[in-house]
């Protein structure tokens, strides 16, 4: 917590006010002077959120630009306050970046002022996953493009960063056994809604978007179309349903009859406008209230009223509900479906995408078999022998 700041009288009587703070937890006490109160106090506030050291110098470099320049983290809420078409989910996550933001070096620092050093340290100090440190560096080089287009800045210091690569946490697939053990767990009136996640691949708000009338069971190739799903509220909002994640996600999924079985009895039984999928109560299924049966379905033990006993068959793993998609895009390419034939099924906007998830999950007997009949081997090992005795 900042220190007070000290008033201090100069010869002619003027009052300037001295903020104590520590360049590094532990040193010695150092003072920057400021003509107000009020300038002191942000500095103190400033040396809590990112340090002495960090602090001192964004308000040397902040002494060269113009009182009316905005900081990199002011500058990107003036750019998300200008944001149109995003979804609010959407926007409230931005606000999330920009509030972080806030309490960085980068952050703090006028947007002149501001090097490509200076996003590379804050790229650097990033804890995140990688696709995360990349959506926050592309909202800060969009604003600060935003800054070029308004002549405010000479150059974009957040363009074209390189993102080091993280880990990727493993996904979890579920062979049709396991799906069986997690199906035959879970409470009758949501199998049918399990089936369908499994069997097509769709996303959790694209499924319980889905109406009576998008399902044509009776088709020569049995299928639903998806063409909406719900989408994140922002703040204090409803839910709401709209468009599909991507253009791409307007498709039609053809459907097995496993499928095709589970849905028969919900179609007849709604009206053609119904939702699909609803709880037991006739309301839309939330994703967040859901996950809660989810996780119980998941468990190797269960209550039997005076203690928790195992159930068999183990399931052995705690997948999340988005693993019915990776087991689904799993299943079908171990069934020979193409990636590009995957693309179009999942909703992909880019068939780069189907690769990077997906593409070490395909046979590779095709690559075998050409590499079995390039490299001839012969049946016994005394052949190369008399065929070098030959030679020689």
């Amino acid at each position: 917590m900042a220190a007070t700041p000290v008033p201090h009288r100069l010869a002619d009587g003027t009052i300037h006010w001295r903020q104590p703070f520590r360049l590094v937890p532990g040193g010695r006490v150092t003072h920057e002077t400021f003509a107000t109160r009020e300038g002191a106090e942000q500095f103190g506030r400033l040396v809590d959120k990112i340090g002495g050291t960090a602090a001192r110098a964004v308000r040397t470099a902040s002494t060269t630009s113009a009182a009316d320049v905005p900081t990199v983290a002011e500058q990107v809420t003036r750019h998300i306050n200008a944001l149109s078409g995003c979804e609010p989910g959407t926007i409230r996550q931005y606000r999330v970046y920009a509030t972080e933001l806030a309490g960085t070096t980068l952050g703090a620092l006028p947007i002149d002022a501001a090097t490509r050093d200076d996003v590379a340290a804050w790229i650097r100090d990033q804890t995140s996953a990688a696709k995360t440190v990349k959506n926050k560096q592309s909202l800060i080089s969009a604003a600060l493009a935003r800054a070029v287009d308004d002549e405010m800045l000479a150059r974009n210091v957040a363009h074209k960063h390189k993102i080091a690569r993280t880990e990727v946490e493993e996904m979890v697939f579920l062979t049709p056994a396991e799906f069986v053990i997690i199906h035959d767990r879970a409470t009758p009136h949501y199998r049918p809604f399990l089936i369908s996640l499994f069997g097509t691949g769709m996303r959790f708000g694209e499924a319980t978007a889905l109406r009576a009338r998008d399902c044509h069971l009776d088709a020569r190739t049995p299928s639903i179309v998806v063409t909406r799903a719900w989408k994140r509220p922002g703040e204090g909002k409803p839910a709401r349903i709209g468009p599909t994640k991507t253009d791409k996600g307007r498709r039609t999924i053809s459907l097995p009859r496993e499928v095709v079985d589970a849905l028969r009895p919900l179609v007849a039984a709604r009206a053609p406008g119904d939702l699909l999928f609803v709880t037991t109560q006739g309301l839309r299924i939330q994703e967040r209230a859901f996950y809660g049966r989810w996780a119980s379905w998941l468990r190797d033990e269960r209550w039997d009223g005076r203690a928790w006993v195992p159930r068999e068959p183990a399931l052995g793993k705690t997948p999340s509900i988005h693993a019915l998609r990776h087991s689904h895009a799993s299943w079908m390419l171990a069934q020979g479906c193409s990636l590009f034939r995957l693309q179009y099924r999942l909703g992909h906007e880019s068939i780069k995408t189907t690769a990077d998830r997906y593409s070490h999950l395909q046979p590779d007997s095709a690559r075998l078999d050409a590499l079995e009949a390039s490299w001839a081997v012969p049946d016994e090992p005394r052949q190369i022998g008399a065929d070098t005795a030959k030679r020689t």
